[in-house]
């Protein structure tokens, strides 16, 4: 068990409580910063568990003590224990958490705040509820959508990482706003997917010097960079020499 962990996995709860109540149950030993109701990837449904970020480690050891075997009112027991790195960042969702892991945890990222889910009926799938909600949404608002989450990738490239891989439902969201808006496409999305490599003549002009000049930075260019940054830079030198965006160190262009 971590001992220091600001989060707590608490499960055994009955498979149709939404995210409000389970955000009750949590609030009644403090205040809640996050909470993450995890959902079977096939067929849709609650797993009967929830991850609660409490953002400090008191309160998420008063959570313990208080919420490990509360009766519930259909008769059965709430189960809660400290939740581990991976069970927050990655949803595994089988309610214990007896090892530990390495690196910053999730809850030293601090990320945007984000509405509660909405309770998919059993007739519907994420991807139609999905396409329901941004068909309301303008041209203008998906723009700025799509600049927030953009920006916030290049500040903050863990974040915006962490964000996607806790929201999935996000990423598909996010997608779909790219469509609409005519800033992506779908050649372009299944050539992700499918992570086939592009050829250079699929490449303008100014991307293909854009990534020479990558390229070609210096250590001491690259020492000035901030610790993200060199990581993204690092990360697309070893792609080019890879060649995953075509032949690009042997290109004449100007």
């Amino acid at each position: 068990m971590d001992n220091k962990s600001t989060c707590v996995s608490i499960g055994k709860f009955p498979l149709d409580y939404t995210e409000e109540q389970i955000l009750e149950i949590a609030r009644s030993v403090g205040p809640v910063l996050d909470v993450k109701l995890l959902f079977d990837e096939m067929t849709g449904k609650s797993k009967g568990y929830a991850i609660i970020n409490y953002g400090d480690v008191e309160t998420a050891g008063s959570a313990v003590r208080n919420l490990n075997y509360m009766t519930l009112p259909n008769g059965r027991f709430l189960k809660c224990s400290m939740a581990n790195e991976s069970e927050f960042v990655n949803g595994d969702g089988d309610g214990d958490a007896n090892g530990t892991t390495s690196g910053t945890t999730a809850a030293a990222i601090k990320l945007p705040p984000l509405p509660l889910g909405i309770q998919i009926h059993p007739n519907q799938n994420a991807s139609q509820v999905i396409s329901l909600l941004l068909s309301n949404i303008d041209s203008n608002s998906a723009m700025q959508i799509l600049k927030e989450i953009k920006t916030m990738s290049i500040e903050n490239p863990k974040a915006a990482q962490l964000l996607l891989e806790r929201f999935p439902q996000l990423a598909l969201a996010l997608v779909e706003l790219g469509l609409m808006s005519n800033t992506t496409n779908q050649e372009l999305i299944e050539m992700t997917l499918n992570k086939r490599r592009l050829e250079l003549k699929e490449l303008s002009i100014e991307h293909v010097n854009l990534l020479k000049s990558v390229y070609e930075l210096t250590d001491d260019q690259i020492s000035e960079l901030d610790e993200d940054q060199q990581e993204i830079v690092n990360s697309v030198r070893k792609e080019i020499e890879k060649g995953s965006y075509g032949e690009i160190l042997d290109s004449q262009t100007s």
